[in-house]
């Protein structure tokens, strides 16, 4: 049976051309990188949009890209995965590729599909302000528990391309810390001009 979601995977290859994150290639590693991140991204969609059961696959030794699969989609359920990119030795490409059969001893290597491995930019915070400091102080805790959760989801994984993992992780943080910035200037703005920003208790 071919995937069943193979609409989120030529999305995906149609995003990462269009952002020019792949393309054509010189060397086999790099069109290998491009069906990883193809693969990615498509499995981040299909998790978050259809199927929670559907993630990645881990793969550490061989052909791989940050330590998974460059061209499955994994179920947690059953073992059962989708080819779902391939390659002219040039350019990466999506595949509506056969279903494998269930294989249980694939289910320990499946993995969560995060926007981090996906090269999807966190969803931008909302600009209008909190009413209420306590509005402002949730907002404020949920963004550390997502930074926190971020960053351990990336060391969690043994990748071996250190600096990416750095440079993500440097992403997020600067992501946070502006956000927290922008949210300290309302509050500030609140103390010294109550009746400017709707009053405060």
């Amino acid at each position: 049976m071919s995937y069943p979601h193979y609409d989120l995977v030529t999305r995906a290859h149609s995003e990462l051309q269009a952002e020019g994150l792949i393309g054509p290639r010189s060397d086999q590693a790099a069109v290998e990188n491009d069906k990883g991140l193809i693969c990615r991204r498509a499995a981040y969609y299909v998790n978050v949009e259809r199927d929670p059961s559907h993630g990645l696959m881990e793969k550490t030794e061989g052909n791989n890209s940050m330590g998974y699969s460059v061209d499955w989609i994994l179920r947690s359920v059953d073992g059962v995965g989708w080819d779902v990119t391939s390659d002219d030795g040039v350019n990466a490409f999506p595949v509506n590729g056969s279903e494998h059969p269930p294989d249980a001893s694939y289910i320990p290597r499946w993995r969560q599909p995060t926007a981090e491995l996906a090269q999807l930019s966190p969803a931008p915070v909302d600009p209008d302000p909190p009413e209420t400091d306590d509005e402002l102080f949730e907002i404020l805790e949920t963004m550390q528990i997502q930074q926190a959760n971020d960053t351990a989801a990336i060391l969690a994984r043994d990748d071996a391309n250190t600096q990416r993992i750095l440079d993500t992780i440097d992403s997020i943080k600067t992501q946070v810390e502006e956000s927290l910035q922008k949210f300290l200037l309302i509050y500030l703005r609140r103390r010294e001009d109550p009746d400017e920003t709707g009053g405060v208790v």
